[in-house]
Order: C-alpha cells, then structure tokens, then sequence
C-alpha cells in the first residue's frame, strides 16, 4: 500500500540528559531532522503549537449536499466532495518539513515520566517511541498494550540506534497511513482507481527507489502522482486508462489535430495532456503539441493502465523524434 501524500518530517527527541540528545542528534543529523528538547513543558509546548498543522480531515473535502443532484439524494444523506487539488498545495507549506511525526521519549526524567507525557500527547497524530531502562519496563509494556505508546526500546541495548532507525522509518509511514486515511478510503471507492492497482503499488515503489524520490502527492487533474526527490527535482508519473486514452484520441480528432499526434495517442506508446481544463488537444497548442506528450508503457500484468514518467528538466522533444523513427 501507499499513501496519497507523503513528505520528510522531523522527529521530537526528549531527554533530561543533554549528552544524549548531542550524540543521537549526531547519528541522525544526515538522515533526519532532530529537533532535541531537555524539558517536557517545552516540548509539550512545541507539539501543542504544531497541532493544528497536521493535516485535517476538513481540509480535503468539502459539503456539497445543498447541490441538486435529483433522486439520488434522499432526505438525510450528506455529500462529500474530495478535494485532491489541496495536496498539491503541501508543497508551497515550507514548514512541512519541520512537522514532528514522531516522539522519542526517555522514560526516567525527574519533572514528569516518559509515560506521563506520552499521554498528553495521546490526542495528537504523533507517533511516540518510549526509551526506557529495565527499571520501567514493566510500565513500557503496560502503556504499550493501552495504546499510550507505539514502540519501546532500552535504551541501554548496544542496537538501539539501528532499532531507531528502523521504528522511526516504520511509525513515519504509520503516521502518514493514518493521517491520509479519509482520502485513502475515499479514493477507493472510485472505479477504476490506478492507486489501488497492486501492479501500479509494485511500479511506484520501483520508480522511488531508484530516483530517490523523498515525497509524492496524488494528483487528479493531471492523473498520476507528483513527486520530488531530496535535491527537490520534481518528476511526475502520468497514468491514463483505455478510457481516458479514447477520450484524448476523440478529442484530438475533433479538433483537427495533427495526425503524427493522433496516431501515436492511438497506438497507446504516447499520452498527453494539455494545459487545457480537461487536458485534451486545442487548436491553440497546434505548433508546440509534441511538448504535451510523452513515451507511454502498459502498466506490467495489468494492460488497464498507461503511464509515462516525466522528468521536469528533461525536454520533450526529443524523445518524440525517436518514436517517428
């Protein structure tokens, strides 16, 4: 599975030790993003302020039930309109970045317990890890099997630092998982839906791994997913199905597209879309079609889905070039 939306965030370190915090922030400083807090109140503090920037529910969709949609509506029912176009504005939020998405808690501290703050942050959709000695692991269990917490680590095991990264990686996607939720579910009640495509979930995972891509964001209009790796090169992966393909090819024939253009939206090994409000072919764009189309494949054991993965700094010319040959 993969989530609608995911980008790097921070993770919150609490320790009354202040050695420790210089030495985990020292292991993790190339791979996350530390944010390192001595004090409970202030850290508390810190993640009550980031509340409401975590994304929201309301945020996404939007109560259209006053709009008439005749009999299909009967008295009582509500009308949610999902919308995807939000996510793509999480790029502009510079602060995304500095989100906590995860807690690492030290148990023992003199002022409140490593528990005790875990539950004042129970309401939040931060994930906590508990560090804890053999002294409170009874406790760590005990708030684990209540749900206070998400994970726990003694803190004194020789691993522990490789047992962070591998927890923090885990509860981050646990965190988006959650967090996107609504628009998962959502998004699975649209028929065809490319996103719960096994076959595009394998494909996706294959793309970010190789580019290094560090977040992504589904889109709707154009289909596919935006994405961008750690330099912050954006890329996008286009996905149409036979349906939306015939849509484009009828809509270039209509309006008198070129036929070098035609024939290859026809053939499946091309898509495009336009910067047109549906994305089909207009006059307008005659000169400069090849701009808005790209190499296509089939989506590998499935054969419903075409996508062609676009690199924002690649020119599309010249591939068109090789596809004439």
């Amino acid at each position: 599975m993969i989530t609608p939306f995911y980008h790097p965030t921070s993770i919150l370190v609490l320790d009354d030790d202040p050695l420790f915090l210089e030495s985990l922030d020292f292991q993790f400083s190339d791979e996350l993003s530390c944010q390192t807090f001595t004090r409970p109140d202030a850290a508390l503090e810190h993640l009550r302020t980031q509340a409401p920037q975590h994304p929201d529910f309301g945020r996404y969709f939007s109560d259209c039930s006053e709009m008439d949609l005749g009999t299909t509506v009967r008295n009582g029912d509500r009308l949610l309109r999902l919308q995807l176009s939000e996510l793509r504005s999480m790029v502009d939020d510079r602060s995304r970045h500095q989100r906590i998405s995860v807690a690492i808690v030290d148990y023992d501290m003199p002022k409140m317990t490593g528990v005790e703050f875990c539950r004042e942050i129970s309401n939040l959709p931060v994930k906590t890890i508990l560090l804890t000695g053999k002294a409170g692991l009874e406790t760590a269990i005990s708030a684990f099997n209540e749900g206070v917490i998400d994970c726990f680590l003694q803190k004194q095991d020789s691993n522990v630092s490789v047992s962070l990264r591998r927890e923090i990686k885990r509860l981050q996607g646990l965190y988006f998982t959650e967090v996107s939720d609504p628009i998962r579910c959502a998004l699975a009640l649209q028929r065809p839906s490319f996103f719960g495509d096994p076959n595009f979930v394998k494909l996706f995972k294959d793309m970010v791994e190789a580019n290094g891509i560090v977040e992504h964001y589904i889109c709707a209009s154009p289909p596919g997913v935006m994405m961008r790796d750690a330099e912050g090169n954006d890329s996008f992966i286009l996905v149409s199905d036979i349906d939306m393909a015939n849509d484009q090819c009828e809509a270039a024939e209509h309006r008198a597209a070129p036929q070098d253009m035609v024939q290859l939206l026809r053939s499946r090994k091309a898509q495009a879309w336009f910067p047109t409000q549906q994305g089909f072919y207009h006059p307008d764009y005659e000169a400069e079609w090849a701009r808005y189309i790209w190499p296509a494949q089939l989506l590998p054991g499935s054969g419903a889905w075409t996508y062609s993965f676009i690199r924002h700094d690649c020119l599309v010319d010249e591939p068109l070039e090789n596809r004439r040959a």
